[in-house]
């Protein structure tokens, strides 16, 4: 395959369950667990699209625990003599 090939190879993005996305060949089907999504072009155009749509590169899983957990304490203020520990709130 040659650079003039390549070039004219048309890709689309996809993205899985989790909010990953990924190019793929435009006439070619979607791999199981992944659906279009509403950019296909050049290799370079979908990735600029990525870049711009995937600003938050954890899963979609990770993310909705992550903002859906309540507030852990942490240990934390252990003085010098060792014997006192405080909770403290977790501030993210």
């Amino acid at each position: 395959m040659n650079n003039e090939d390549i070039e004219n190879i048309k890709y689309k993005v996809v993205v899985n369950d989790e909010g990953q996305y990924s190019i793929w060949a435009a006439d070619r089907p979607n791999p199981d667990g992944w659906r279009d999504a509403p950019k296909s072009g050049s290799k370079s155009e979908c990735l600029a699209y990525i870049k711009d749509v995937w600003t938050d590169m954890r899963p979609l899983s990770l993310r909705n625990k992550k903002n859906n957990s309540p507030s852990v304490p942490e240990l934390g203020g252990v003085h010098l003599n060792g014997n006192h520990l405080k909770a403290r709130e977790s501030k993210s």
